[in-house]
This record gives C-alpha cells, sequence and structure tokens, in this order.
C-alpha cells in the first residue's frame, strides 16, 4: 500500500534524529528512533523512501555498543539477509564488518566474512575488504592480516595500519618478555586511534593492554589501563567495552579478597552480557566455604553464545565448582566437554585455575601434560605464559604447581610454588599465596619433613582464616 505524505516525513525525521544521535555516540537515543522508523515503514510497499537494511545495519551496531548483543546479532543478521537477496555487495560488507564485532565460533565469523568478501568482489571498496580481513586474521599470523595491511598500505588507510603497530606490541612480548615495550607501543596505538576518531578501536586497545599487563604479572599497573578504559568507553557510551574492563577489574579485587571491592566494581555494570559477573559472584560463596548455594549459581555455557572462549570459561567454572562440592560424576562431564572445546593458543593454561583440582584429581595424564606444557617455555610463535588468569581473577602458579605433582615431577612443582609465592606476596593476592603455602606443605609432607610441613601448612590456615576463605582450609588442616 502507498504511504501518506506525513507518514513519510515522520519516517525521515525518525531516521534523521537516529543517523544524529548515532554520530554522537548516544547510542541508545539512535536504536529507539531507527526503531521508530522501521516500525512505520511495516506494512508498506515503497518503504518510505528509506532503506531498511541500512536502518537494520545501524540498528545492530547500536545494540552491540549498548552490550545487548543477542538482539545486536538478529538485527545484524537480517540485514546481511536482506542485502544479499538483492545482490548488495556493499551493503552486506557494511552489516558483516559490524556483526564480527559480537564474538562467536571462529569458523562461523570466517565463514561470514568469506561470504561477504565474495559478494563484494575483488574489486569492491577497498576499505571493506580490508576490514573483513583484518576482523577475521589472528594477531599478524595469516594471510589475512597480511593481505589487509597490503590494502591498507596501497590505500594508506591509517587506522587499519595501527592494527600493526598493536600487533607489534604483542610479538614484541612474546619474543622479548619486554612488558614496558608492549605497554609503550600499545599506548601508541591508542594515540593513533583517539587522534583519527575510532573510538572502538581505541578503547579495545586500552582494554587489550590492561588485560595483558595484568595477566602477565604487574595488578596494580594493569588496573590503571584498565581504569582508562573504562573512562574512555564510558566517554563514547560504549557498554560493551566498559563492562569487560570492570569485570577485568573485578577479578584483581577478587585475587587480594577484597571482596567489597569486587562487589562496587560489578555494581556498576549496567547489563548482564558479560557472564564473568555471576561467576565472581558464584566464587565469592563459594570460598566462604559454602558448596551447596554455589553449585546452584551456576552459569548455563549457553550464555556464551557458542563463543569458543565463552562455552570453555563456563565449562571450566562448572567443573571446579561441581568437584569441590564434591559431585565427581557432573564434574568430570564439564571437565570433558571443556577439554573437548576448541580453542585459541594459551587459553586452556588461561582457564585451567578455576577446575585445576578436578584436573589434578579427574583429568587424564594426556590433559594434565596438556595443561603443563600450556605454561612451559612457550613455542615459536606463540604467547608467553600467563602468570595471572584475568578472566577468573587467580595466579596460575597454584595450578601449574598442582599439576606437575601430579606428573610426579616435584622439583619442579616447588619451584614453580615457590616461585608462584613470591609474586603473590608482592602483588598481595593473600588465597593464592596459601594455596601456594598448601602446594609447598604437601610436598614438605611427602618427604617426611613433617615439622616444615606443619609449619608451611599453618601458615595456609592463618591466611584462609584471615580472609574468610573457608572453602580450602580442610585441605591445609592437620
Amino acid at each position: 500500500m502507498s504511504s501518506e505524505p506525513d507518514i513519510v516525513v515522520k519516517a525521515q525525521q525518525h531516521k534523521t534524529a537516529a543517523d544524529s544521535a548515532y554520530a554522537a555516540t548516544l547510542w541508545s537515543d539512535a536504536a529507539r528512533e531507527y526503531e521508530a522508523a522501521l516500525s512505520l515503514m511495516s506494512g508498506t510497499d515503497d518503504g518510505l523512501g528509506l532503506d531498511e537494511p541500512e536502518l537494520l545495519t545501524n540498528l545492530g551496531a547500536c545494540y552491540w555498543s549498548m552490550s545487548e548483543a543477542r538482539t545486536g546479532w538478529r538485527t545484524l543478521r537480517r540485514a546481511m539477509q536482506l542485502y544479499r537477496e538483492r545482490g548488495d555487495g556493499l551493503g552486506l560488507a557494511l552489516a558483516t564488518v559490524q556483526v564480527l564485532r559480537i564474538w562467536g565460533p571462529w569458523e562461523r565469523q570466517q565463514a561470514m566474512a568469506d561470504d561477504a568478501l565474495e559478494l563484494l568482489g575483488p574489486d569492491g571498496d577497498p576499505y571493506l575488504r580490508a576490514r573483513l580481513l583484518l576482523s577475521t586474521a589472528w594477531r599478524g599470523r595469516d594471510d589475512r592480516f597480511d593481505q589487509a595491511m597490503a590494502i591498507a598500505e596501497e590505500h594508506g588507510f591509517e587506522d587499519l595500519l595501527t592494527q600493526r603497530t598493536q600487533n607489534d606490541a604483542f610479538v614484541a612480548y612474546r619474543e622479548t618478555g619486554d612488558i614496558d615495550a608492549m605497554i609503550e607501543t600499545s599506548l601508541r596505538s591508542f594515540e593513533t586511534y583517539a587522534r583519527l576518531g575510532v573510538f572502538q578501536p581505541a578503547t579495545m586497545t586500552l582494554r587489550q593492554t590492561g588485560f595483558g599487563t595484568i595477566e602477565h604479572g604487574l595488578l596494580d599497573r594493569g588496573s590503571e589501563i584498565a581504569w582508562k578504559c573504562v573512562e574512555h568507553a564510558r566517554s563514547f557510551h560504549l557498554k560493551f567495552d566498559e563492562e569487560l574492563a570492570l569485570t577485568d577489574l573485578a577479578g584483581v579485587h577478587f585475587a587480594r579478597a577484597d571482596y567489597d571491592g569486587c562487589n562496587d566494581v560489578l555494581c556498576q555494570l549496567t547489563t548482564n552480557t558479560d557472564f564473568r559477573a555471576d561467576l565472581y559472584r558464584m566464587w565469592v560463596v563459594e570460598r566462604s566455604g559454602d558448596t551447596k548455594a554455589a553449585v546452584q549459581m551456576m552459569v548455563d555455557p549457553d550464555r556464551a553464545g557458542r563463543a569458543a572462549t565463552g562455552m570453555s570459561q563456563t565449562h571450566a567454572a562448572a567443573a571446579g565448582v561441581l568437584y569441590r562440592a564434591g559431585l565427581e560424576d557432573p564434574a568430570r562431564r564439564e571437565l570433558e566437554q571443556w577439554a573437548e572445546i576448541g580453542r585459541p593458543n594459551g587459553d586452556m593454561g588461561i582457564e585451567a585455575p578455576v577446575l585445576f583440582e578436578c584436573i589434578a584429581a579427574l583429568g587424564d595424564d594426556a590433559l594434565v601434560a596438556e595443561v603443563v606444557e600450556s605454561y612451559e617455555a612457550p613455542k615459536p610463535g606463540e604467547p608467553r605464559a600467563p602468570t595471572f588468569a584475568v578472566l577468573s581473577g587467580r595466579a596460575v602458579a597454584p595450578t601449574h604447581g598442582a599439576l606437575l605433582t601430579r606428573l610426579l615431577r616435584f622439583e619442579d612443582a616447588e619451584r614453580v610454588y615457590r616461585e608462584g609465592l613470591d609474586w603473590c606476596e608482592r602483588e598481595r593476592t593473600p588465597i593464592d599465596a596459601g594455596l601456594c603455602l598448601g602446594g609447598l606443605g604437601g610436598l614438605a609432607m611427602a618427604r617426611g619433613e613433617t615439622s616444615a610441613a606443619e609449619e608451611l601448612l599453618s601458615r595456609a590456615r592463618n591466611i584462609f582464616t584471615q580472609h574468610g576463605a573457608l572453602l580450602y582450609l580442610p585441605r591445609v588442616s592437620p
């Protein structure tokens, strides 16, 4: 049916208001106006002179910036379908670039990018070709990254070329262990992005830098960068990026047994997108010794949206909580699901601290060895082993030491526990320090050094008692 002139005017007004709000990064205002325009378009033959997939693309981008991932995904997929039906390669590329910001299974992400690249064609918009390639490259380790950089160099796309500087930061740390150089190079990338006005890459650079700094053992310095990320994200209303950094910060408070601080940070979250917030709430209850209540607070793996890293985190958390609650059969099932998930290099070592007791008790030798290997000297091209698991707020030393003990590598376990204890005391992570002391006490007891063992276990008991970590007291009690 044809449209009345006043409806056409109203729809155009909503779009104009939406575009203005979008340009000002007022995502919720923009989303409301795009929805109003789309509602008026519904059921008309002429679309009121507006382009539905264009509006859906912008609306989906708004939802993602507002940390409404599922709604953003559905909206962008609808836009992609409409663009594909009319053979619009440029439009499909625009929508796909946006949907690739939403985390999902790597194979699916790459398939969507390849589909868009095919319809766009080799002579299509070079900026979008480079964006699609770069969005599905892995830190400069594949041809997609090289192709994207070649396009960016040819056309002078400075924002995309800045990704090479960011990649250099990762390479510098991987090859030299110079974390100062990594931070300096990453912050240089941030400044370039900020100067160019590409605020989302700027924000994510801060998040990645803070994350990496915390992961490699500098909790205070990394927290400063993470707070900078929070502030920058808030200035552009990037809710998802803000909440990622906030949850990283919650992990530092959790590691330091500052549960009030952890809760204060979590209370700043305004959405429930990042399931880690609920994991921390579960772990705080568990540490108090109430394992039954913790089991009731487990996070449904479906909340991870089938992204490998999210699925593996939720299965790992479930296996750990179930095992520590004495529920071995369901813990074994979760452990098996966790072990079967394909993941990028290094992620197994990052995730293992939440279920290391389960791995040590129920994992087969091959799994234990695989996790231990993730903490050993890195192979060429692979990330350095983490010191701290940012995703769960725990030092890795208790995990590494326990699994070395399981493999009967007692001298190595002793070294890892002692080095880990030094780090924990320096970085003020008392519960992990207690776990290292407990591990050392167990090794001393196995050697028949009863007096030394009791001294170590007594220190662990005092730490756990002081910080209300009743969960761990039975491990270090006579």
